[in-house]
């Protein structure tokens, strides 16, 4: 596998719809049968990719990644029902914005709560719809955007309202910080919070084990890890490659993700499963990471577990200018007595180095990129992720 070149979007807004079938398949006949149809990723414009969309697959994709936590085998082996909160352009070709009834957005057991696209707009009015709607749904499985499901969750909170509460919380979309966990884990007491990492173009990837490891879905797709070269940190850090598998009409040999995981150092998982490639956990975008003063990469996830004892924030983005000097702005619960100003900047030299220079400012409200997701951390310049690795 190490001798193939490693996939990027740009091979797919190359080579998409035709470049990756199959041989013996046909895209005319897939597209007249209904077999397969385009579809959009979400993202920024620059991340944003079509591809060959193959429904029956992703559902084997899905399936097979809920055998490996307990809670969600259990849920996923017999009828369910799922409540979808994100971007209202999570579900590809499917949008819902404005104002929708509940039945135009509920697709079999799929319930898409989310009709606006920047959920720092939320007004009351939406926050009791989506708690009156999740009540009447009943939902086994809420599924979530680490950061939508935190907004909801604090909104409620401050207002009173009790959410229904499923057997499982799976978050997916995007990275989830110890910020978005703190929120849910007030609103949902009890409830497991299960972490699914996967793309549009490669399924399901990893799940989250009931132990809190993440372990390959080997039914359909292969996982190699490229490390970190030395010069830029540890090199147990590496960007995850995939390879599809029983997917004829979307064949991917190494696509870069785009994301970054830790890897194993050899530990066997006490949940008992053995199978594939087991990592401790995905640490965040390649296009999200940042660096030391001394040029070494900080990944989302360091950052992020860095800012753990802030206990008050509620949002944050970090900017780096330059090789020295940095920026974060931050919102922060009013109601804590905790000033996180005063304990950011030692967070950030700890981390970034003593002689980083960094400036903090304090915002009234974050709001999330075009896409609709929350963007916690960036460089100022564009990054390559080959030089890296």
């Amino acid at each position: 596998m190490a001798a193939l070149p490693v996939l990027t979007k740009k091979d797919l807004r190359s080579y998409v719809p035709d470049g990756f079938i199959a041989e013996k398949y046909k895209c005319k006949e897939g597209f007249a049968s209904g077999e397969i149809e385009m579809e959009s990723t979400s993202g920024t414009a620059e991340e944003r990719v079509s591809v060959v969309w193959n429904q029956k697959w992703w559902d084997r994709s899905e399936l097979a990644a809920a055998k490996l936590n307990a809670v969600l085998n259990n849920i996923f082996s017999r009828p369910h029902r799922e409540a979808v909160l994100a971007t209202p352009a999570c579900s590809g070709n499917l949008c819902h914005v404005g104002e929708s009834p509940m039945r135009e957005r509920t697709i079999g057991n799929l319930l898409f709560l989310n009709q606006t696209p920047d959920p720092t707009a939320w007004d009351n009015k939406n926050i009791r719809r989506m708690v009156e709607e999740l009540e009447s749904f009943q939902p086994d499985i809420i599924e979530a955007d680490p950061a939508y499901l935190s907004i909801l969750s604090k909104a409620c909170l401050s207002a009173g309202y009790t959410l229904c509460q499923p057997k499982c919380i799976v978050l997916t979309y995007e990275f989830p910080s110890q910020i978005h966990y703190r929120q849910i884990h007030r609103a949902f007491p009890g409830i497991p919070v299960v972490s699914s990492y996967g793309s549009t173009e490669t399924g399901h990837v990893f799940t989250q084990c009931e132990a809190g490891s993440f372990h390959q879905n080997t039914a359909t797709c292969y996982v190699d890890i490229q490390p970190l070269k030395t010069k830029f940190g540890n090199p147990d850090l590496g960007r995850i490659l995939v390879s599809t598998l029983d997917n004829p009409w979307f064949v991917l040999l190494r696509y870069d993700v785009g994301d970054i995981a830790l890897l194993n150092t050899g530990k066997e998982c006490s949940c008992g499963r053995a199978d594939g490639l087991i990592v401790p956990g995905v640490e965040g975008r390649t296009r999200d990471i940042t660096f030391d003063t001394k040029g070494r990469i900080v990944t989302l996830k360091q950052l992020d577990d860095a800012l753990e004892p802030a206990t008050a924030l509620l949002n944050y983005h970090l900017a780096q200018a330059d090789a020295q000097h940095y920026s974060m702005s931050y919102e922060a619960d009013p109601a804590t007595q905790l000033n996180s100003a005063d304990i950011l900047p030692d967070i950030l030299h700890r981390l970034y180095s003593s002689d980083a220079i960094i400036e903090i400012a304090r915002d009234s409200a974050l709001v999330p990129e075009q896409s609709g997701k929350f963007r916690l951390a960036h460089t100022a310049w564009p990054l390559q992720a080959e030089e890296f690795f």
